[in-house]
């Protein structure tokens, strides 16, 4: 491995600082992650565009005053941090042949520019980031880089995939119900989903369940994109009073002696053994930084009617949203056999669509219930708990569900992460614990509305007692089949 070539490893802070001090040009950078692209995307499968020779001109007349000059950015397939002249697929087939190219930066392409990200490739999406998997037909299945048979959840999945294999130290993820977290859950990244507001969306944007942030492999990262990405813009009506803080010291500050809970279920979804070992293990450690643990949580997360009532009606409302997206950004009329059979028969149920009153109960039960979970951190400063109910899942497997056990396996995955995208609240899954057979497990973390500053700094401190960035999955270690460009 050359020197150049190892840069792939290191975080998107240590690349940026390689720049500054002259040790590599931009285009060095763009380079190693092109080279790490085409040595493994053919494995992986997680991405579905990529722009080199626009990469390499940029990176030939980057701004070296800019932050993060030349670092090597993936967007995911999503208009929320889309840049001007990137297409725009959804993982669909009608967008496949015909994409949707963006007219202009979203607000968080904008600033990633702005700090000196050059965009190398897009990454692959479940059909309309309507899934927790990523295996759209469209595009074919993105694949584990710890073992490939395996899942790399959704709906950012292709992204989680591509900064666990170094393809670029940071990559855009949206999560509405857990789509950044079940994926950094599944392939050994971290996922964080801030408060709500802090990076702002474009509008229109009528889901106030959705956030948008990145995927990376270092906390240190977390904290400086946050940074970069916290703020108001002017297209975008919600944005929260939270700003994160810098240590200027060197190192995270110190941190009082906080009070920590420990959730085991969540709305009547019982965790895997795997999940409930990561807890365990974290919780010593935990201690070891001067905490008090106890094994409590509110009591509203074991009530499965208060999560959930109503949510099939919330779900037919969520796929009728997306088809709609999809015939805005197509021009058209969407046909039932240009989608997959989930997304089609989720928006046109047997029942039909659901009454008015209905919904509007449903969406009120849901914000009741995120306002008395949300009374819980008053006693409390954080809650710990797995991120997803059961370590990685097998593609084949989730390739022959029937629509109906698809339905029952995203509202499972979902039961740890989604609470919190009904709340807003800051939530982080870390790459703590791992499989006997090598499958990452993240352990999640939650702290209260505007309190991420809080919950990095306790990610920091675990990251220092219990280190992950060295770890490389199988498929990095191997000789790849792909022909070389040397």
């Amino acid at each position: 491995m050359t020197e150049i070539d190892s840069l792939t490893a290191s975080d998107a802070v240590a690349q940026a600082a390689a720049v500054r001090r002259g040790d590599v040009a931009p285009v060095d950078l763009v380079e190693a992650a092109i080279r790490q692209i085409e040595r493994l995307e053919p494995e992986i499968g997680a991405l579905v565009h990529t722009r080199f020779e626009e990469a390499r001109k940029e990176a030939a007349s980057a701004n070296l005053s800019a932050p993060f000059a030349g670092v090597p950015l993936i967007l995911k397939d999503s208009l929320s941090s889309t840049q001007n002249g990137i297409p725009y697929f959804a993982g669909n087939r009608v967008l496949k042949e015909r994409p949707y190219i963006s007219p202009a930066d979203s607000p968080i392409g904008a600033r990633l520019r702005k700090a000196g990200f050059i965009t190398v490739a897009v990454s692959k999406t479940p059909e309309l980031g309507f899934s927790t998997t990523t295996q759209p037909a469209a595009f074919g299945p993105t694949c584990n880089p710890w073992d490939l048979r395996y899942s790399v959840g959704g709906s950012s999945g292709g992204s989680a995939a591509a900064v666990m294999a170094r393809m670029a130290p940071v990559a855009t993820g949206g999560d509405s119900g857990g789509s950044i977290r079940i994926p950094a859950s599944f392939c050994g990244t971290i996922g964080l989903k801030p408060t709500r507001g802090l990076v702002q969306l474009p509008e229109p944007n009528i889901n106030d369940r959705m956030h948008a942030f990145v995927l990376t492999r270092t906390v240190r990262d977390t904290r400086a994109l946050l940074g970069v990405l916290a703020g108001e813009d002017a297209r975008c009506l919600f944005t929260s009073g939270a700003r994160p803080k810098h240590p200027t010291n060197g190192g995270p500050p110190d941190l009082p002696r906080l009070r920590v809970g420990i959730a085991r279920t969540m709305g009547g979804v019982e965790a895997h053994p795997d999940c409930h070992r990561a807890v365990d293990a974290t919780i010593p450690v935990l201690e070891r930084l001067g905490f008090s643990v106890a094994d409590t949580a509110p009591s509203i997360f074991a009530a499965n009617d208060a999560l959930w009532g109503g949510d099939h009606d919330l779900l037919t409302v969520g796929a009728i949203g997306a088809l709609g997206h999809l015939e805005t950004v197509a021009g058209r009329a969407i046909r039932q056999d240009e989608v997959e059979p989930f997304l089609w028969e989720t928006a046109h149920p047997a029942a039909g669509m659901p009454e008015l009153e209905g919904y509007l109960l449903a969406a009120k039960r849901r914000r009741s219930w995120a306002v008395s979970a949300m009374g819980w951190w008053n006693d409390y400063h954080l809650l710990v708990l797995p991120t997803v109910c059961e370590p990685p899942v097998l593609i084949e497997a989730r390739a022959k569900e029937t629509i109906a056990q698809t339905t029952l396996t995203e509202m499972r995955q979902m039961a740890f992460s989604f609470p919190f995208n009904l709340t807003g609240q800051p939530s982080i899954s870390l790459p703590l614990h791992s499989t006997a057979e090598g499958m990452p497990v993240g352990v999640q973390l939650v702290a209260d509305m505007g309190a991420d500053d809080l919950l990095l700094t306790v990610a920091e401190r675990l990251e220092m007692m219990l280190p992950w960035n060295h770890r490389e999955p199988p498929t990095m270690r191997r000789p790849s089949s792909a022909p070389s460009n040397e």
